[in-house]
């Protein structure tokens, strides 16, 4: 595949519907079908064509309000949330967040997923992708060049001695901030972070490409995480607004929606 042929951060995929067993087979974790169907969908939602499966795990979720029993049909729903380029210069990991979702439209299960994806990457666009992974430290790095431009970030910051993580599933990248600057970004600093901010990939890739920045609202619904200093949280949300809204950016340079539906079970 070539590099331009990849999928980008965000860009979605849908399987065709499966019908299930009975009126209520989809309350059975992950639902009645079992493995073989999930594994069968899947083939309709990876990234590429020759993608190979190297990873899956399965999570069971809450039914969605609205009462009522499971709907009797499923499909798959997938969302690209990193591209990591890998130790081959002709392979790189595409990762999918993927929802089981019943014909009333409820999520009923959900997986993490990793497809190594043969893509023809240059030195360049590997070395892209990889500041642009969310919580990378060179995606850190990029993060603290917009903040050093904004005056805002600086009169927010200047009274502040600390360290604002942001946290994925799998990694973190900690800001040490100190008179109004990001004086270094780590992937852990010595004495820990002020506070983290932590979400799932999905829930990234949500804020960071929606139409808004609606930070606030999906950390009340839960999307998000906060621990450690909630006073210094609290005191410095104004620029935990402006970091997310620098993020926010850098994420709109690479990533767009692309929206495909499956045809045939």
């Amino acid at each position: 595949m070539p590099e331009d042929a990849a999928p980008a951060v965000g860009a979605r995929s849908r399987s065709a519907r499966h019908v299930t067993a009975g009126p209520d087979a989809a309350d059975d974790p992950p639902f009645a079908a079992g493995l073989p169907v999930l594994l069968r969908l899947l083939e309709q939602v990876r990234p590429a064509c020759d993608a190979e499966l190297v990873s899956l795990r399965w999570d069971r979720r809450p039914p969605g309000t609205g009462g009522g029993t499971a709907g009797a049909a499923v499909r798959l729903e997938a969302t690209v949330t990193r591209r990591v380029p890998g130790a081959d210069p002709a392979r790189a990991t595409i990762h999918q967040s993927v929802d089981v979702v019943d014909d009333r439209d409820r999520v009923r299960a959900g997986a993490s997923v990793a497809w190594s994806t043969p893509v023809a990457l240059s030195p360049d666009t590997a070395a892209e992708w990889d500041a642009a992974d969310f919580a990378s430290v060179r995606w850190g790095g990029r993060l603290r060049e917009r903040l050093a431009g904004d005056p805002r970030f600086a009169r927010t910051t200047r009274s502040f001695d600390g360290v604002i993580a942001f946290a994925a599933a799998d990694r973190q990248v900690h800001l040490r901030i100190y008179r109004g600057a990001v004086i270094d970004v780590a992937r852990k600093s010595l004495d820990g972070a002020t506070f983290v901010i932590e979400g799932t990939d999905l829930a990234w890739v949500g804020l960071l490409t929606a139409a808004s920045n609606d930070f606030v609202r999906r950390t009340s619904d839960g999307r998000f995480r906060v621990s450690g200093s909630g006073y210094q949280y609290l005191r410095m949300i104004k620029a935990v607004m402006i970091m997310i809204d620098h993020a926010r950016a850098l994420a709109r340079g690479t990533a767009h929606e692309v929206t495909a539906e499956a045809t045939g079970a």
